[in-house]
């Protein structure tokens, strides 16, 4: 194929200007990169380190899980009856109300560090979830819930 010399100028430009093309492929492509958010392993081993090199804290430092303690706890009531209560134990601490935790478990702030609910039986289900809710508004991203054993419902157990 042969081009003329005699074409006008302004058909031969229009066969191949790819400049607005680029220009768009480039806007997306910035567009991506600072909008893409990093999810994940490499979210959470990029702040672990971090945390851990501000720190100065190894591993082995950090205690295996925080221990939330539900007790049932009768308290004398005005009738004469014993009114049931909840009490809330967390690190030698004692509390009544749920949003003690946490402000308890924010002040402890070790995301890594997994939360353990450990129930007295005969709670009732929203004492329990009451807790459980409010250890979820805290920093800490691990929480589990179990019950408390025989041993650990004796009085003076830790």
């Amino acid at each position: 194929m042969t081009f003329d010399a005699s074409q006008p100028e302004d058909e031969a430009e229009d066969l191949l200007n790819l400049t607005s093309m680029i220009d768009v492929v480039f806007t997306l492509l910035a567009f991506f990169i600072i909008t893409v958010r990093i999810f994940g392993i490499e979210r959470d081993a990029a702040i672990g380190a971090a945390q851990r090199a501000q720190a100065g804290l190894a591993k082995g430092d950090l205690p295996d899980a925080v221990l939330v303690r539900l007790l049932d706890k009768p308290q004398p009531a005005a009738n004469g009856d014993a009114e049931r209560r909840m009490t809330i134990e967390i690190g030698g601490h004692q509390f009544t109300e749920p949003a003690a935790v946490t402000k308890q478990l924010s002040e402890i702030n070790l995301p890594d560090v997994p939360v353990v609910v450990a129930s007295a039986p005969n709670l009732t289900v929203e004492q329990v979830t009451g807790v459980v809710d409010a250890a979820l508004h805290s920093p800490m991203r691990k929480v589990s819930l179990r019950q408390l054993t025989a041993d650990e419902l004796a009085p003076g157990a830790r």
